[in-house]
């Protein structure tokens, strides 16, 4: 009986859904919205309850409710904006759980974690896609597809799991935001390359210099300001504190763009700056409630953008798992080469945290279809790749870390 009233409800949601379509944009995207918060949340406590991380449950969600299974919701611009908003109050939260101090203890370990990671999966997808008999443009996108790390889901199972303190969180906290930097620097070189241009060192070192002077101003300038001004803050009501944290956090996402950099950086940046008043200044409650919000939203868009569809060739599937292996492999290599000084098992532990492709894949898959860099069956291939990696690494992660402290825990 309980069954046939939850299939009643969900008729008549549904029917709701296709009548606010016809009747107008607002109430489609009311019930849109509806759905993705439901099914995020539905879904995102039936994975933590599986003992899977929640945010593997929410990529699923977008995945049933989108155009592949039930159609109740499509990947329109404004979930795609929400999406965006929610993946940067994400890494403002964790930015906030994150000290400048922390991040330089692991410095060199996240620097090697972080070019081997970008270095071995490109060589491995420039060959893949030159043995598929590509052109060298479309393997090397294929390269950079396989470069990316999408730094908002391993950081959110790094959350779940409360360990963003811990050494090896803090190096793939740090090779994530060097991973962006060098990884946005190619994907314009080879985007330029695609398009005919003739792009000279110099332009690539200034592209460079801007995304790398652009994050150490902001930690250099942005630490001493903000403790100069942390007895000012204390003086402020709860709310005009979080309207201080959200312009700052909000106004250096939108600068870090401008820089050349992926908004969820400056958001990132933004909370290390203020990381250290938070203790003194009571603002993260606020900020955390927000992204309880609009996080779970991101994930969910997430699955919204993958079409199943394109995956119903058998090559394509062989092809495809074929390029996850790579994809494993190149930024498993990266973390246990770039952090063997942590040991083999946080090692292990930082591959997996970078293994992750997220919506970071998504983008460059997008972009180089949309730019006839790749056609429809690589595309699909690069698909697979970024769903099976966002999906299967986060539960990996989390199954690594709990043996790792059984044996911590072991006399």
């Amino acid at each position: 009986m309980r069954s046939y009233r939850l299939f009643c409800l969900w008729l008549a949601l549904a029917s709701g859904s296709a009548l606010a379509a016809g009747s107008g944009q607002t109430g489609a995207l009311l019930f849109g919205l509806f759905w993705v918060v439901l099914a995020a949340a539905v879904m995102g406590t039936l994975a933590s309850k599986l003992g899977i991380p929640a945010v593997v449950g929410q990529v699923v969600a977008g995945i049933l409710i989108g155009p592949s299974v039930l159609e109740l919701v499509r990947p329109e611009t404004f979930f795609l904006t929400l999406a965006e908003i929610g993946a940067i109050f994400l890494l403002f939260m964790v930015g906030l759980e994150t000290r400048l101090g922390e991040l330089l203890r692991v410095g060199r370990e996240a620097l090697l974690v972080a070019v081997l990671g970008i270095a071995l999966p490109l060589a491995l997808g420039f060959g893949f896609g030159l043995w598929q008999g590509q052109t060298n443009v479309s393997a090397l996108f294929v390269g950079t597809a396989l470069v990316a790390t999408s730094v908002g889901i391993t950081a959110k199972v790094l959350q779940e799991l409360g360990v963003l303190g811990e050494r090896f969180a803090q190096v793939i906290l740090g090779a994530a935001v060097i991973d962006d930097i060098l990884g946005l620097t190619l994907l314009a070189v080879v985007s330029g390359l695609g398009n005919g241009e003739e792009l000279s060192a110099a332009q690539v070192g200034l592209t460079l210099g801007l995304s790398v002077g652009f994050v150490a101003a902001v930690l250099a300038l942005g630490i001493p300001l903000v403790r100069r001004a942390q007895p000012r803050l204390q003086r402020l009501s709860l709310s005009r504190a979080f309207n201080v944290a959200l312009v700052v956090g909000l106004g250096l996402a939108a600068l870090s763009t401008v820089a050349g950099l992926a908004p969820i950086i400056g958001a990132f940046l933004a909370g290390m700056v203020l990381a250290e008043v938070k203790d003194e200044v009571a603002f993260e409650s606020k900020v955390h409630a927000i992204e309880a919000f609009l996080a779970p939203v991101f994930f969910v868009v997430v699955g919204l953008q993958l079409d199943l569809g394109t995956l119903t060739q058998p090559t394509v599937v062989v092809a495809g798992l074929a390029l996850t292996l790579l994809a494993v492999v190149g930024k498993l290599l990266g973390g246990l080469l770039g952090a063997r000084t942590l040991g083999p098992r946080e090692a292990t532990l930082v591959g997996l945290g970078m293994v992750p492709r997220g919506e970071v894949g998504l983008i460059v898959a997008s972009l180089g279809l949309g730019a006839g860099l790749i056609g429809e069956t690589v595309y699909a291939e690069v698909l697979l790749m970024v769903l099976l990696t966002t999906i299967v690494a986060p539960l990996v992660l989390r199954a690594m870390w709990r043996r790792e402290r059984l044996v911590q825990q072991a006399p």
